[in-house]
């Protein structure tokens, strides 16, 4: 839906679809394929690693779900990553008696250079899908009646968990091989930045793509007591969009109503957050012609025109009431922003916003009583 709609908009030559959105993505990589997929459609892009996966697992851990996965009937073994095999045949307890169980199952492989790595290993029989993803065998799983079976994962990366999970509310057994351990991020300032955006109201979305990431900036804003500023945000001005109920429980739990899309990919992920920041848009018509104020842009007869945050703010109150003259005080009662500013910084967002979109003023001063759209 979301290439069909970018499409049709560059036919008609007008600005890409998310053009005037910022949009930050949260997940364990400095910057995911999704962050690719939003800004091919306009989006401006904050890209955050909440949360670094680092292919160190721990053998403990490796070795109490060997044995898990191995007591008792499995239909199906998805694997990751080359690196992940090797990790975990290495760590098995008995790495002959898993390969010999190995054997007997369906293997699926993410990619050509997992599957060699199975075989160097004694495998055969192995199976894997175009996309070359452990995505794409997620959703092979997905859509072939996933219920009754036994699935074992060996997972290289917290968003994984998302699809098990799923795969599990579809009534599949699902048992998780973790071949990584994940530590705090190396871009503590970069967290930093994502949580003051967030507070601020200055993002028009924010994706949060694994339960890991997600809970260590919640746990950064609380330790920094940002975190009521965050959730006061987050849902009712500020749509939070997650890629699968892991972190949708984890954001619930901190009073946040999350969006989760049917299906934990990138794909749905993007679809729903496109829709989501489209249709907070807000519509009007100033001075005869169709407007819509956008994240940080205003789109006027189909021409797209940057504007700062302050003063699109307040294009967006005015907007929101467009029949209604709003005084200094409406402004900064609606836009949390301004909230501390005086009247002379409300005239001088209401000037450069005039600036911003030359040739036509978008906003009548009512002398003594404030501003309104021009009619």
């Amino acid at each position: 839906m979301v290439k069909q709609r970018a499409a049709a908009a560059s036919a008609a030559g007008t600005p890409a679809l998310l053009a005037g959105f910022t949009v930050a993505v949260i997940s364990h990589r400095r910057r995911h394929r999704l962050a690719d997929l939003l800004e091919q459609h306009g989006a401006r892009i904050v890209s955050v690693q909440g949360v670094r996966a680092v292919p160190q697992p721990d053998p403990a851990a490796v070795g109490r779900a060997t044995t898990a996965c191995l007591d008792g009937h499995v239909d199906d073994v998805v694997v990751a990553s080359a690196g992940g095999v090797r990790a975990w045949i290495d760590l098995a307890p008995e790495p002959g008696r898993l390969l010999a169980a190995l054997r007997r199952v369906r293997l699926l492989a993410a990619d050509a250079r997992t599957a060699d790595a199975m075989r160097a290993g004694g495998l055969r029989d192995i199976m894997s899908t175009a996309g070359g993803s452990a995505d794409e065998l997620y959703r092979y799983l997905l859509t072939h009646r996933p219920a009754g079976r036994r699935i074992i994962a060996q997972v290289d990366a917290p968003y994984q968990l998302e699809a098990c999970q799923v795969l599990r509310a579809g009534g599949a057994d699902v048992a998780e091989v973790p071949t990584y351990r994940t530590e705090p991020p190396n871009d503590v300032l970069g967290v930093r930045r994502v949580v003051e955006l967030m507070s601020r109201r200055h993002l028009d979305a924010v994706a949060w793509l694994d339960p890991v990431a997600t809970g260590h900036v919640l746990r950064f804003a609380t330790d920094h007591g940002r975190l009521p500023a965050v959730v006061a945000q987050l849902g009712t001005h500020v749509p939070a969009v997650c890629r699968g109920p892991l972190a949708d429980a984890v954001l619930r739990a901190h009073g946040v109503t999350p969006l989760v899309p049917p299906m934990p990919f990138d794909e749905e992920t993007a679809a729903l957050l496109a829709r989501s920041v489209l249709d907070r848009a807000v519509h009007a018509t100033a001075a005869g012609r169709p407007l819509e104020v956008r994240g940080d842009a205003a789109l006027l007869d189909g021409q797209l025109y940057p504007i700062q945050r302050g003063p699109i703010d307040v294009l967006r109150a005015l907007a929101l009431q467009p029949d209604k003259v709003l005084s200094s005080a409406d402004i900064r009662r609606l836009v949390p922003a301004l909230t501390d500013v005086d009247d002379h910084a409300i005239e001088m967002s209401v000037s450069r916003l005039r600036r911003a979109v030359p040739g036509l003023d978008l906003v009548q001063t009512v002398i003594k009583h404030g501003y309104r759209l021009t009619v």
